[in-house]
């Protein structure tokens, strides 16, 4: 990373840590505004490490995750719920394409894909029946988490961030679908963000080094 790259990664950090540590007190006033900021600025690092298309899939696919933050938050996760999921499916449609993108020409690590594949049919036979009125549109959302893992398998050389990160992320949208739909768990909002933090940050870390390495 740049020093102002580095800079701007441990903000946004700091900014999300701040927001874990006081998911115990919530509500508070404008926790919706703190929410969206990580995500915010990862979008900006993305736009300016790649440039181009890829650059702009990325920043999107981070401001639509900032959009599904603030409507988690502001609708204390259930008010905005199908309004939040729409924007993590707009989420992850672009880093499925950004992904593809940066994979190009590369062989499937389908073995590396596996773990991801498991989990995801698995649960949808076990999560998808439990959904009601909405089963159609969880399903489709995890299909496009199933598909942004994969995706995520082909951008690294090896196992690396992007890879993890991706898992991390596929766990955490997944429990949100577990505690609203089948079996609601304690502290479940605290997991569910550490995990979809942890994961959105390793994939913004994993990517600026892919930045990194292409400019080298």
């Amino acid at each position: 990373m740049t020093p102002q790259q580095r800079t701007a990664f441990i903000t946004a950090l700091v900014l999300g840590l701040a927001y874990i540590a006081l998911i115990p007190q919530q509500p508070w006033p404008l926790s919706w505004l703190l929410k969206p900021l990580p995500m915010l600025i990862y979008a900006a690092l993305m736009w300016h490490a790649f440039g181009g298309a890829t650059g702009r899939w990325l920043a999107l696919g981070y401001v639509a995750a900032a959009t599904g933050d603030f409507f988690l938050d502001y609708g204390e996760r259930d008010g905005l719920f199908m309004q939040a999921l729409l924007a993590f499916l707009v989420n992850q449609i672009a880093l499925i394409v950004a992904f593809a993108r940066l994979g190009a020409g590369r062989p499937m690590p389908w073995l590396r894909a596996l773990p991801a594949l498991l989990y995801c049919v698995l649960l949808a036979a076990w999560l998808v029946p439990r959904s009601g009125h909405l089963m159609l549109p969880v399903a489709v959302y995890l299909g496009s988490l199933l598909a942004m893992a994969v995706m995520a398998c082909r951008v690294e050389a090896r196992i690396g961030p992007v890879w993890l990160g991706a898992m991390l992320f596929l766990l955490a949208d997944s429990l949100i679908g577990v505690n609203k739909f089948a079996t609601p768990f304690p502290h479940a909002v605290l997991v569910i963000v550490c995990c979809y933090f942890t994961g959105q940050s390793l994939i913004a870390w994993g990517l600026l080094r892919v930045a990194r390495r292409a400019r080298s």
